[in-house]
């Protein structure tokens, strides 16, 4: 039992003989602000798109996926492959795409 209360006494110690944490100082907002710039809105004379989803569309599509910069520690110009990246050829797949209104 004494064990325990010294273990809680040495943390506590340790703990409160730690450094303050110290917040820096928040920036100070200027006396007068500027009044001369507008703020941002948005832009009144948008348009939709001009080009009308007809329906869903299906195609067929190579998903290999292009990682760029995975060097990783490897000499420079190579980079680590999967075992789907390694393929001369990729099994192509259907790409659905669906508007929504």
């Amino acid at each position: 039992m004494i064990r325990a209360w010294w273990a809680v006494f040495a943390l506590l110690a340790t703990a409160g003989a730690g450094p303050p944490s110290s917040l820096p100082v928040p920036p100070i907002p200027p006396a007068h602000p500027p009044t001369d710039q507008s703020a941002p809105v948005p832009d009144r004379d948008a348009q939709a798109p001009s080009e009308a989803a007809e329906g869903p569309r299906v195609g067929v599509r190579d998903f290999r996926v292009r990682r760029f910069n995975q060097g990783l520690g490897y000499v420079p110009g190579s980079q680590f492959e999967t075992s789907e990246e390694k393929r001369p050829i990729q099994t192509p797949g259907l790409a659905v795409q669906v508007p929504l209104r």
